[in-house]
């Protein structure tokens, strides 16, 4: 019985690894440890199906996701970060080959019309400003993350 609790240790094993190949990985690199917490708290309660891997810094996440074995389904990149803003990280990982089709969305707080010309010209697939509402980021992070 699948649903029921007779599952067997090599049962709950099975179930993991599915589980596991449903999942999508999401990855947000923002310095603002708030707008991380949001972002995380947003995901694990209207988007169950993402894990979601967050970094500080382009430096702390690029060893990581270069290494990566499964697939980044989706990036999102905070435009204003020290040392390496956004469009450094956009353009990085726009020239390797794993991330070449990957949707990376330029997540931040400006909604100045040459960021986003910017953002678009250097490969972002989109540019989301983060609203001020839960509610709105439930709706906009629903126009980049399938069900």
């Amino acid at each position: 019985m699948i649903n029921g609790e007779n599952k067997t240790p090599f049962t709950e094993k099975i179930l993991n690894k599915v589980k596991m190949i449903d999942s999508k990985t999401c990855v947000l690199i923002d310095d603002d440890k708030d707008d991380q917490l949001i972002f995380k708290t947003v995901l694990k309660q209207h988007f169950p199906q993402y894990s979601l891997q967050t970094y500080s810094s382009f430096e702390q996440a690029k060893p990581n996701i270069l290494a990566q074995e499964a697939a980044i389904d989706t990036l999102f990149i905070d435009l204003n970060m020290p040392k390496y803003n956004g469009i450094d990280c956009l353009n990085y990982l726009r020239n390797q080959e794993q991330y070449k089709d990957t949707p990376i969305i330029i997540y931040t707080t400006s909604n100045n019309p040459d960021d986003k010309k910017r953002s678009l010209q250097n490969g972002a697939t989109s540019f989301l400003t983060k609203p001020s509402r839960i509610h709105s980021l439930v709706e906009e992070l629903g126009k980049y993350l399938s069900e």
